[in-house]
């Protein structure tokens, strides 16, 4: 079963090679019986959207989601984040006359390292940030809202779940305005005024991929700074937003509070310092999106003291003079989903027909939708006046050995023309949304490529098809899904013909899944994948009842006959024998 928890973590336990893509099942009867391959693919299917009216989950993503997405389909999307703090060492003591020095926010970006030059300089390349238009303006408060870990309507008995718009929702669990209580201050220079650099840097926020230098003034033989200004590096770090931010609050909020139950613990600094909320708004009806590693954000409150403080290792006491304490993003976290979407989009979410399907299917990451396919009509016309069977009872019957079986689902380009190209999502999932669990055929799929995640399961889950290959900016065509192992158990072992969802992902190797609200609790509710709920991209796809015959979306069966089938019976009518 899909891991119900929001961590970034999926071990593969089961191991699959695949060679010949026509015999992924029941290779070793086909090597004894030179038997010929057909193919049949006109079985009965319903598939159709569903979105989130009543939110999804956002608390415990394993990342951090700022910005605002315009998608050219699907409209614009703004997210915000709050975050609970969390100290590095409790009931600390910071030593004498304890002035601090600097406070620094960093929000480390999710980047690779390109190369590093002779003289020790570094190219990174950032691999999570969505820009598509321009930047935005970042504001950070701290929290007046108290983040439960446990479920207050449950009697503190369940975990606390919060979804995606709580926060600016009228009708939300989160107060918006108790979110958005004191604004933190970027650093001031002597006359009180904003540092201008550090202002700029929230208030035209677009991350930058350069290198962080770090440096320190060089000294005389005295301690004093030389006063040519020269500097002495002391640390390169990878691309982070990185925003010093004013001494004399942090003085008061935390040095000041010394001896004080405020530091005692987590639960007293929980309640006393209840978080950040990083709060996002478009410029110009523009913005991008970024991902934050979460790891390793953190506000670090840098000190000058006297005597001896605690921040040596391990805990140990220091007398070196210069200390530090940090705050992490360590506790509770959720992102907040304020969509504005197109009025094609909405209308599409609310004339859903679950019962004959749909012309098209909408798939959007974040507080967006998936897609949900129902293998099998119920009944199949015999004719001459017998009596109707299931499609399933008869494939059952036909005793034939599935090679293959998969679904391709075709970009529908007509209706996603604007956002074609890399705004697509390369990897779509599948999973079994009646029981919130991984299909068979991707827990035993090992591939891992090159590229990482984007480049793995690819034996289940296929990239997306391109009409150029090589250009990420051609249009996608289509995605193909294998089945194999999903529908022999359907038609050898009689497992449960349940429903499969489709949702776009950031990373298929991530299981983990967040409640869909409305749909049940966190035992029984419907789920999707963490790795959708994270991602900004949408498509559209054909569906079921697509008036491309082309491109409709069909399961389609590769198999061998192991017996000859009259093709007037109805083995023979479903798999199309002639």
């Amino acid at each position: 079963m899909i891991a119900k928890g929001l961590l970034c973590v999926f071990a593969i336990s089961l191991f699959f090679a695949c060679e010949d893509e026509m015999n992924t099942t029941g290779s070793g009867i086909v090597n004894e019986v030179n038997f010929e391959t057909n193919v049949a693919s006109d079985f009965s299917l319903v598939s159709y959207t569903k979105n989130y009216p009543q939110g999804v989950q956002t608390n415990g993503v394993p990342v951090g989601v700022l910005g605002v997405y315009n998608d050219a389909v699907y409209g614009k999307t703004t997210a915000s984040f709050l975050s609970q703090m969390t100290l590095s060492r409790f009931s600390p003591e910071f030593g004498d006359n304890t002035v601090v020095d600097s406070v620094v926010l960093t929000l480390p970006y999710f980047s690779s390292l390109v190369e590093t030059d002779t003289d020790g300089n570094s190219t990174y390349t950032i691999d999570s940030t969505f820009t598509n238009s321009g930047p935005v303006k970042l504001s950070v408060y701290r929290s007046n809202f108290f983040l439960n870990d446990l479920d207050p309507d449950s009697g503190f008995e369940d975990l606390a779940v919060y979804l995606s718009d709580d926060i600016t929702n009228p009708s939300g669990s989160i107060n918006e305005s108790l979110v958005e209580g004191e604004q933190l201050q970027v650093e001031l220079d002597a006359m009180g005024v904003p540092n201008a650099e550090e202002l700029a840097k929230l208030e035209m926020f677009l991350p930058d991929d350069s290198e962080i230098i770090l440096t320190t003034p060089e000294t005389d033989d005295d301690g004093e700074p030389l006063d040519d200004g020269s500097v002495v590096e002391t640390a390169r770090l990878a691309p982070s937003l990185r925003v010093k931010l004013d001494t004399q609050y942090w003085q008061d909020t935390i040095i000041g509070q010394e001896g004080n139950t405020t530091l005692l613990n987590p639960n007293s600094f929980n309640d006393y310092f209840r978080g950040l909320y990083f709060k996002v708004e478009s410029i110009n009806d523009e913005g991008h999106l970024t991902f934050f590693n979460l790891e390793n954000a953190s506000i670090n409150i840098f000190y000058s003291f006297e005597g001896s403080d605690d921040s040596g290792d391990l805990g140990g006491l220091s007398s070196d003079g210069e200390g530090n304490i940090e705050l992490s993003m360590s506790g509770i976290s959720l992102v907040n989903y304020e969509n504005d979407f197109n009025a094609t989009i909405e209308d599409a979410y609310q004339t859903v027909d679950e019962t004959e399907g749909e012309e098209n299917l909408y798939l959007k990451g974040g507080d967006g939708s998936i897609a949900v396919v129902d293998l099998f009509g119920p009944r199949f016309d015999l004719g001459d006046g017998e009596e109707f069977q299931s499609e399933l009872e008869i494939l059952r019957s036909c005793g034939i050995i599935v090679n293959e079986a998969n679904l391709t689902f075709f970009v529908d380009q007509d209706e996603a023309a604007a956002g074609l190209g890399q705004a697509e999502p390369e990897r779509i999932f599948i999973y079994d949304i009646d029981n919130n669990r991984t299909l068979l055929d991707g827990a035993i799929d090992s591939s891992i490529g090159a590229l990482g995640a984007v480049d793995s399961r690819t034996n289940h889950l296929g990239r997306l098809e391109r009409t150029d290959e090589d250009n990420l900016d051609s249009p996608g065509v289509s995605y193909r899904i294998r089945l194999t192992q999903h529908i022999n158990n359907i038609i050898k072992n009689d497992s449960t013909n349940v429903r499969l969802a489709i949702a776009v992902s950031q990373n298929v190797l991530v299981d983990n899944t967040s409640l869909i609200a409305g749909t049940g609790d966190l035992e029984t509710g419907q789920r999707v994948p963490v790795s959708s709920v994270i991602s900004p991209e949408g498509t559209i796809l054909h569906g079921n009842l697509s008036t491309d015959e082309t491109k409709k979306l069909r399961l389609k069966i590769y198999y061998t006959l192991t017996e000859d089938i009259d093709p007037a019976s109805p083995c023979g009518q479903l798999l199309g024998i002639e």
